[in-house]
């Protein structure tokens, strides 16, 4: 492990040369028809590969990273009985191949920068993405048949910490997260509202040291109605310990201030077990996507500390009075940014299920079209006539042209998604970092243009590839009715990114309303409006 470590660095890779072959094994037998078409292609698949992958540097980091979960000596990462394990099972085997990725990480300093003093973090320790690096996500990557229980931690925990908290309270828990001892989900959706963000019914209110509560003050959080449940957050219901909540403020007035974020334990992070006024648990078994533990909780009268609520733009000073920070309610000031980062950063989320629909369109074209291409079935004219004299092969399914229309314009479209996912994602990411360094450049046309381009990705992309999944199956006739395709797994796992994160009847909706706008602004000649869209139109 520490000699592939040792080459990180350094290695560049302008060969077919595969680290991620295992040791002592016998050679790969692969299908002759499948090496013939191989040898077929026009252009040299590894150029793809590492365009893709950014540079040929880039592809041989990412399969040496893969070759640390290939040969890795425990055999935790094998997925051999994945389709014969109950959904507990492969929860507790999910979470025990995160474990020892961690550890890979660890000894291989992947995810931060190595610390001198092992036994304790810093701030500077944490620069970056935390634990989310692009080596740590390719390594996330390559463990796919088994989606990671506690991803929502480092997808928007964590970001939620790094944009919407103040340095102190960053200083206080990124080492947590960066160590593991802290373990995130985000909260917010509820048994009675999802994305009408407004109506949310979970309370935060302020109970100053006068009123009995511990120095400095203290949030109340309660579960006030049954429709108040948090319902179906990632990571809840068995592996989290902390929760970022979306509450309401009430603050020592008994002034409601709306939605805020409120970093609330659910579990010791000595023994996991329940905090006082906490009730969780798992929501059950799903279509599919079982190895994430989908939860639900209620709180009754959980007492966390006044610095416990995302202070970066607002905040509650000890005698409960609300303030925003910095600039208070202009244009671009503390409040509206407090607004667009937060929103951003849900959106971040919808750009990686567009993103992420690439992996899962591309992974059913090449079963399916590598299926076709080793799977024969029936004989042309001529041979048909001459099959008893000389048994010819039969036909390959790939050369039949219905074969062809069927799947190749899929997997073209898989490289259409990647590219569009990356390029939103790369938006996000700028817009974020401009709000969070104060720039007042980013105007809500702009918020809401990424939004509509968010929106309508997500709800193309996930349609599509949902479809698309099924549609490499039925294009493996019978064999693609088994699990063992993996295309079955693969299909119900994906179906919840036609719901989640906006339902995919409604975002639509959401596009034709900027639309309209634009085309209303055309009709009047509103030129202040199409100038401010001029440019960012095109994204949508």
């Amino acid at each position: 492990f520490f000699t592939m470590t040792s080459k990180f660095s350094t290695s560049t890779n302008t060969t077919n040369e595969d680290p991620r072959e295992p040791n002592n094994c016998p050679p790969l037998t692969l299908s002759p028809d499948l090496t013939t078409e191989r040898l077929k292609s026009s252009f040299n698949p590894l150029a793809i590969t590492n365009f893709i992958d950014g540079s040929a540097d880039a592809t041989s980091k990412r399969r040496l990273l893969e070759s640390w979960i290939i040969r890795d000596p425990t055999g935790v990462f094998s997925n051999d009985d994945n389709n014969y394990l109950h959904r507990s099972e492969r929860h507790t085997r999910a979470l025990a191949k995160f474990v020892r990725l961690v550890e890979l990480c660890r000894a291989a300093g992947v995810g931060g920068k190595k610390s001198n003093n092992t036994s304790s973090s810093s701030v500077n320790h944490l620069e970056g993405e935390i634990i989310a690096t692009p080596e740590f996500l390719t390594l996330v990557n390559a463990i796919s048949d088994d989606p990671f229980p506690t991803s929502l931690h480092w997808v928007m925990f964590v970001p939620n910490i790094l944009t919407l908290c103040d340095a102190e309270q960053q200083a206080q828990w990124l080492p947590l997260c960066r160590d593991w001892k802290m373990i995130g989900c985000y909260a917010q959706t509820e048994l009675g509202h999802g994305s009408n963000i407004r109506a949310l019914e979970t309370t935060a209110t302020f109970l100053k040291e006068s009123d009995g509560a511990a120095p400095g003050g203290e949030w109340v959080i309660n579960s006030p109605t049954l429709t108040s449940t948090k319902f179906w957050p990632g990571t809840l219901g068995k592996t989290a310990n902390h929760a970022m909540v979306i509450a309401r403020l009430i603050d020592g007035s008994g002034v409601d201030h709306g939605i805020h974020n409120f970093l609330v334990p659910l579990r010791s992070m000595e023994d996991h077990t329940l905090l006082p006024g906490v009730e969780t648990g798992d929501i059950g078994p799903k279509i599919g996507y079982n190895n994430m533990d989908n939860g639900f909780a209620r709180f009754e009268n959980v007492r966390i500390p006044r610095r416990n609520m995302a202070m970066r733009f607002a905040g509650v000073d000890e005698e409960g009075v609300y303030e925003k920070v910095g600039a208070k309610n202009k244009k671009g000031g503390s409040g509206d940014a407090a607004s667009k980062v937060a929103y951003i950063t849900m959106m971040q989320v919808r750009a990686y299920i567009i993103h992420s629909s690439n992996d899962a369109l591309a992974m059913a074209c090449t079963i399916a079209i590598r299926y076709s291409t080793i799977r024969r079935q029936g004989y042309n004219a001529d041979a048909d006539k001459k099959r008893e004299e000389n048994a010819p092969n039969e036909i390959q399914v790939l050369d039949y042209r219905q074969q062809q229309y069927r799947l190749l314009p899929l997997l073209a479209a898989s490289y259409a998604i990647f590219f569009s996912g990356k390029h939103v994602l790369a938006r996000l990411k700028n817009i974020e970092n401009e709000l969070v360094s104060g720039s007042t450049a980013i105007t809500k046309t702009i918020v809401g243009d990424i939004h509509a381009t968010t929106s309508a990705l997500k709800s193309y992309a996930t349609a599509f590839t949902a479809d698309g999944i099924e549609d490499c199956r039925k294009a493996c006739g019978g064999h693609g009715f088994l699990v063992s395709s993996g295309l079955v797994e693969l299909s119900n796992t994906y179906l919840q990114s036609c719901t989640v994160e906006g339902d995919n009847y409604m975002l639509p909706q959401q596009v034709v309303k900027v639309l309209l706008k634009l085309v209303g602004a055309m009709q009047s000649g509103d030129a202040a409006l199409l100038k401010d869209h001029r440019g960012r139109i095109w994204n949508i």
